[in-house]
C-alpha cells in the first residue's frame, strides 16, 4: 500500500467559488433586487419645504 493515497488522495478538488466572486454576485443581486422593489413601488424622493420655526416672538400668551 502506498503511504501518500492512504486517505483518498489523488482526488481533483472540486473547487468553490472565490471569495471576489461571491461579492460580486451578491452585490449584483442586492442592486438587482432594489431596482426591481422601486421600479414596483416608485419612491417619492422629493424634500419636502423647510417651515421657519418660530422663535417665540410671534407667539401671544
Amino acid at each position: 500500500m502506498n503511504g501518500v493515497k492512504r486517505f483518498g488522495g489523488g482526488r481533483v478538488p472540486t473547487g468553490t467559488p472565490s471569495l471576489a466572486w461571491s461579492s460580486v454576485v451578491m452585490v449584483a443581486s442586492l442592486l438587482t433586487g432594489a431596482s426591481i422593489v422601486h421600479n414596483i413601488y416608485k419612491p417619492d424622493m422629493t424634500i419636502p419645504p423647510v417651515e421657519i420655526a418660530s422663535g417665540g416672538k410671534d407667539q401671544e400668551s
